[in-house]
């Protein structure tokens, strides 16, 4: 059971274990609470210090005011970590959108952040990149097609429109100002193939998606100086699901990079 931190405005479940720095501190995707990654954290335990915890309005934690962004996020996470006297240095570790609120804490808090791990992480422009490869639209085209464009073209805009009500136009607007992570200690894991189904989509449409996903990724490994970038090759975008050990492997040896 997480403990319950009253970081001021409102109180947010944290979980932690393990001893030893750096601290590794895990972020998790859209709507999705800290729980995703207790089997994961269980095992980074053995080596350092790890923190998991749940979002505002999300698990444990309180709500907060709605729309959000990531820079409310990282304020949160800070005020969190603060208050929870979990020191640091950390590694930050962002799947998904969290590769996003990683990233803008890194940019605002750089002398606590030791090391990253982006996990199949979000570019901040993927909305305009993955619009741009879909076939022009037609009446009666495909329906995964059809809601997938709906998604990027319309759904992306409201932020009553996703779990967390994030604004996401406010979101990409905010990482222009982020600029790299410098000789920062980075792993770049992205997904081996794509959880959608090519045969749902028009010829070459996944495939398209896919290339301009991994060319995001290439550019998030570009970010430091120091970084690997892996490729998951039997997994989806779950990666903590799909390949924990790969996950709990690529840690680790940031952890292990930054000691020595």
């Amino acid at each position: 059971m997480p403990r319950l931190i009253n970081i001021g405005e409102r109180r947010l479940a944290v979980s932690n274990k393990g001893r030893g720095q750096p601290t590794v501190v895990l972020e998790m995707g859209l709507g999705a609470a800290g729980s995703v990654f207790n089997e994961i954290a269980e095992r980074l335990a053995a080596l350092t210090h790890v923190v998991w915890y749940d979002r505002a309005g999300l698990g444990y934690s309180d709500p907060a005011p709605t729309p959000r962004t990531i820079q409310d996020i990282a304020r949160d996470l800070h005020a969190l970590l603060l208050h929870a006297s979990i020191p640091g240095p950390y590694v930050l570790v962002g799947h998904s959108m969290g590769g996003l609120t990683v990233r803008f804490y890194r940019e605002h808090y750089p002398e606590e952040v030791a090391g990253m791990v982006l996990l199949d992480a979000s570019h901040e422009e993927q909305r305009e990149r993955l619009l741009a490869v879909l076939p022009p639209e037609q009446e009666d085209e495909l329906s995964h097609l059809a809601h997938l464009r709906h998604i990027l073209s319309t759904r992306w805009n409201d932020p009553n429109k996703n779990e967390e009500k994030f604004d996401h136009r406010a979101n990409s607007a905010l990482m222009r100002h982020c600029h790299s992570l410098d000789d920062l200690p980075l792993m770049v894991i992205s997904r081996g193939h794509s959880d959608r189904d090519p045969a749902k989509f028009p010829p070459g449409v996944v495939e398209e998606i896919e290339l301009t996903w991994l060319q995001m990724q290439r550019e998030l490994a570009r970010l430091s100086s120091k970084s690997q970038h892996m490729r998951a090759e039997k997994s989806g975008h779950m990666l903590n699901r799909d390949v924990p050990d790969l996950v709990v492997e690529a840690i680790c040896q940031v952890v292990l990079q930054i000691r020595a």
